[in-house]
Formats: structure tokens, C-alpha cells, sequence
């Protein structure tokens, strides 16, 4: 019997739009800079890569992502101004986050997610609508990234439940990979009427 089901973050609960940011940033440094970065924002994302792996495993404080991105793109702002706008790229996923609250009913609720420190004490603040989560398992935390088998065999660890009774849901195939590798029933997040039909045979208690 399933007792746990476990919500990434990002473009699940919460919708993700980088854009948003880069576009505000955008306005704190060269013009041209923008526009090649803009043109090239995959490539850009990539070389950032290794500086974010580093803050959502807690081995890296915002300060020095902001110092480092600064000195790569020549940003001019205040590190205060970077927070505001490194924090702009969230809106709610009111749909699923309704139906979350719902499951809680009868499920314990976690959330398992990439992240940093910084974000998440934003997401708290801004939006208080996760009363109903029984517990968190964070990289910055747990000192590893999905889709490591490290970082579902801690998050497990840290919130004392076992894998044959949770049930995981990611927007990642890779993740969902990595998790059911680590003996968690799990389902790759589209939409929410595609959630519901995958959960539907494994929920027994009705919501």
C-alpha cells in the first residue's frame, strides 16, 4: 500500500520561467551582451551549468553564483537586486498544487526537488500554500542532484519512508528513471489529467 507521494518542485507544483529573469537581468548589463546571450541561451544555460550544480548541492553560496555571473556577463547591479530578480521566475501551478492538498487527505506529501537555499525560502514566503507537505528533501540539503541514485537514497533516508510505499512525480524522465531504479514507483509529470490517469490504479484511498 502506497502511504507517500512525492512532488518535484519545478514545473510541477510551482511553473517555471527563466526567461522572465534573464530578461529582467538583461537590463543590468551591455545591450550587446544581451542580445548574443539571448541568441545563444542554451549554450549560455550550459556554461552556467557547473555554478548552479554547485549552489543546489550546497557547496556554493548565493553570493559567489552572483559574484561568478556577474564576472562572466558583466552584470551591474547590487547583489539585492540580483535576489529579486533570480527569484522572479516562479507563478503556481494552482491546478496541481489543489490537487496536492487533496492527496494530502490521505497520503503523507513531500516534495524532493533540485534547488537552493535561496529560492526555496522565496518560494515559502511568496507563496504559502504548502501547509499540507509533510517534508522536504532538498539537493542544497542532501549535498546531491537527480538524478543520482545518492540523491533518492538520502532523501529516503531523511524523511524516514520507504521507497515500496512512495510514489514519485517529476517532469524529468531521468528522474523518473533514477527513481524507480531506486525502488520508487514513479511517473514523469505532462499535464494533470495525464497525473490523475497514472495515479488512479495505485491511489487505494479515494481523495
Amino acid at each position: 500500500m502506497y502511504k507517500n507521494i512525492l512532488f518535484d518542485i519545478g514545473n510541477v507544483l510551482i511553473k517555471l520561467y527563466p526567461e522572465r529573469a534573464f530578461k529582467k537581468l538583461a537590463n543590468y548589463m551591455n545591450p550587446l551582451t544581451a542580445m548574443l546571450i539571448w541568441a545563444k541561451k542554451d549554450e549560455f544555460m550550459k556554461d552556467i551549468r557547473r555554478e548552479q550544480d554547485l549552489l543546489e548541492t550546497g557547496k556554493m553560496t548565493i553570493q559567489q553564483f552572483f559574484s561568478r555571473l556577474k564576472g562572466k556577463i558583466g552584470l551591474k547591479m547590487e547583489f539585492e537586486q540580483f535576489e529579486d530578480v533570480w527569484c522572479s521566475m516562479f507563478s503556481l501551478n494552482e491546478d496541481v498544487l489543489r490537487f496536492a492538498n487533496e492527496l494530502s487527505s490521505n497520503y503523507k506529501i513531500f516534495l524532493l526537488s533540485n534547488t537552493n537555499k535561496t529560492h526555496i525560502n522565496h518560494l515559502y514566503k511568496e507563496f504559502p500554500v504548502f501547509d499540507f507537505v509533510s517534508g522536504t528533501a532538498l539537493s542544497h540539503e542532501l549535498g546531491y542532484l537527480k538524478p543520482s541514485q545518492e540523491f533518492f537514497n538520502k532523501a529516503l533516508e531523511k524523511l524516514n519512508i520507504n521507497a515500496g510505499e512512495s510514489i514519485f512525480i517529476d517532469d524529468s524522465e531521468i528522474n523518473v528513471k533514477s527513481a524507480n531504479e531506486s525502488g520508487i514507483t514513479a511517473f514523469k509529470f505532462d499535464n494533470l489529467e495525464k497525473l490523475k490517469d497514472d495515479l488512479a490504479p495505485f491511489l487505494t484511498n479515494s481523495i
